[in-house]
């Protein structure tokens, strides 16, 4: 009698350490990416396409919901890492990344005098790729890829139109901070007023508000494209992509109670991030990283982490597992 080999499907428990196995390339990227785009910024020519925003936003975002709608594919291809190997991937990926970095940074200082050609923003991309994929291979084998590929395909497929149609929606959802930013600079204003500065608020424009610290030279503007409405927009869509995912076993009032909880999170998190930049204006005297810091993707990469963070803890409350014991003990045909 032929036994029958256990299922992982999505009802199983996301232990720690598979959690940590699958989100643990997003982290390391996520870092690499934070550290690198404070520092280089390029608005025209070759890189200006390969470093698009844009394009960024798709490929990243696509890349985030794919890993959220295949987790229990993932689970079910993950197999045994040793520990060397991992350790022998991240040394390829930091050598790579240093490579990147450096390399990123000459571009950068060269751009003005109009020296960068295709060859230079195919190299870029080639390292990109390469810092990428060894990021990958750290914490998972290349067999293990492999399966989770040919399970999840399709999910890639719909990964990829969810994010390119949320980034066509983009600037329609930076808009909102037309409504949003009295409160926020309000609160970010108290916030200042609480450690001791005296702060100052006024208009720029109609729609862009400026918050500043009385007696510094220093004023900062924050407009939709650096009020990070999207982070707001992005943890709503990953919520509800896990809702329809999970639709059968989703309990709505507590999906809705943490998705409640984390836009006011991400909203409170946010007036921080505000009120720190216009510190860093003022009292540091250093307006240029609080505008480098304000239009990077750090902060971004920050609340995407917490949003995920939030969702898959929360996960067993409003997504609480299958206990169906007859159907694990009689699989279908499908299932075997």
């Amino acid at each position: 009698m032929s036994r029958i080999p256990e299922q992982h499907d999505d009802s199983q428990t996301v232990t720690g350490w598979r959690l940590f196995r699958i989100a643990g390339p997003l982290v390391l990227l996520s870092l690499e990416v934070g550290i690198l785009t404070p520092l280089v910024e390029f608005s025209s020519g070759w890189m200006a396409t390969l470093a698009n925003p844009k394009l960024f936003n798709v490929l990243f975002l696509g890349t985030v919901l794919f890993i959220v709608l295949s987790i229990p594919d993932l689970m079910s291809s993950q197999r045994p890492r040793k520990f060397k190997t991992s350790m022998f991937w991240l040394l390829v990926n930091l050598i790579l990344y240093y490579s990147l970095f450096d390399f990123t940074l000459a571009l950068a200082s060269r751009f003005k005098a109009g020296d960068i050609f295709w060859y230079h923003a195919i190299a870029w991309l080639l390292l990109v790729l390469l810092v990428g994929a060894s990021a990958v291979l750290v914490f998972l084998p290349a067999k293990s890829l492999l399966i989770w590929s040919q399970l999840s395909w399709h999910k890639a497929i719909g990964a990829l139109i969810l994010s390119i149609n949320f980034v066509i929606l983009m600037p329609d959802i930076q808009r909102s901070w037309n409504q949003v930013h009295p409160s926020t600079i309000g609160l970010a204003a108290e916030m200042l007023e609480s450690c001791g500065r005296n702060p100052t608020t006024g208009m720029a424009s109609r729609h862009n508000p400026i918050l500043a610290i009385q007696g510094k030279g220093t004023r900062l503007i924050i407009t939709r494209y650096c009020a990070e409405m999207e982070s707001l927009a992005i943890f709503l869509l990953i919520a509800t992509v896990l809702c329809f995912a999970y639709l059968p076993r989703v309990r709505f009032i507590p999906w809705l109670a943490v998705v409640l909880f984390g836009l006011l999170l991400i909203y409170f998190l946010n007036a921080i991030r505000i009120a720190f930049l216009v510190e860093i204006s003022g009292n540091w005297s250093n307006p240029q990283l609080a505008v480098n810091l304000a239009h990077s993707r750090l902060s971004g990469l920050v609340f995407l982490g917490i949003s995920l963070l939030l969702l898959l803890v929360s996960r067993g409350w409003w997504c609480p597992p299958n206990t169906n014991k007859d159907k694990k003990q009689h699989p279908t045909a499908g299932e075997c």
